[in-house]
């Protein structure tokens, strides 16, 4: 009898040892992960906010327990990662990190300084545009194109406030 007890006792512990947490949510479906290594998978495990396990139906199962909701995608959807747009039109965004980079200018001497250096890696007559500066770093003074001539005499610059409503233009784009 205590054979059978130990037995029992054994097996029940072994159930209940887990490699890992059980998930929250588990989703099934035809994944796009957008990792090179793994670029498709069926399922993924989700812990709280966070996604803990990507990989193959029987592989994410293991994550399961009476507790988990499940999601399973309709056939023929695709699952894809977030794309988070903060009102960023993806196009100028993307040209946009080609750019200056203006954004974290302190002082008018920052933001002259940053468009020189720019601009010496950019071909004669190649506009410069975007930027995103703030003139509101500086005190809010508003940048002119007296600022930035001697430093862009062979490219057109057309650089835009952070929030796009405001733009400035040196001598050789006006």
């Amino acid at each position: 009898m205590t054979r059978i007890l130990i037995g029992f006792l054994l097996v029940i512990s072994l159930l209940s040892c887990r490699q890992h947490p059980v998930a929250d949510q588990i989703v099934y479906g035809n994944i796009w992960t957008g990792n090179d290594h793994l670029p498709w998978a069926e399922a993924f495990a989700i812990v709280g906010d966070s996604i803990v396990a990507v990989g193959s139906r029987s592989e994410i199962e293991q994550w399961q327990d009476d507790h988990t909701k499940i999601f399973e995608a309709r056939e023929g959807n695709l699952i894809l990662p977030g794309f988070i747009d903060c009102h960023t039109h993806f196009m100028d965004g993307g040209f946009a990190l080609a750019s200056v980079q203006l954004r974290n200018a302190k002082t008018p001497q920052e933001f002259i300084t940053l468009i020189k250096e720019f601009a010496a890696t950019q071909p004669k007559g190649a506009w410069i545009t975007n930027g995103d500066w703030d003139h509101e770093n500086w005190g809010g003074e508003l940048p002119s194109r007296q600022w930035i001539d001697s430093v862009t005499q062979d490219n057109p610059v057309w650089i835009n406030r952070l929030d796009g409503h405001m733009c400035l233009a040196n001598s050789a784009a006006l």
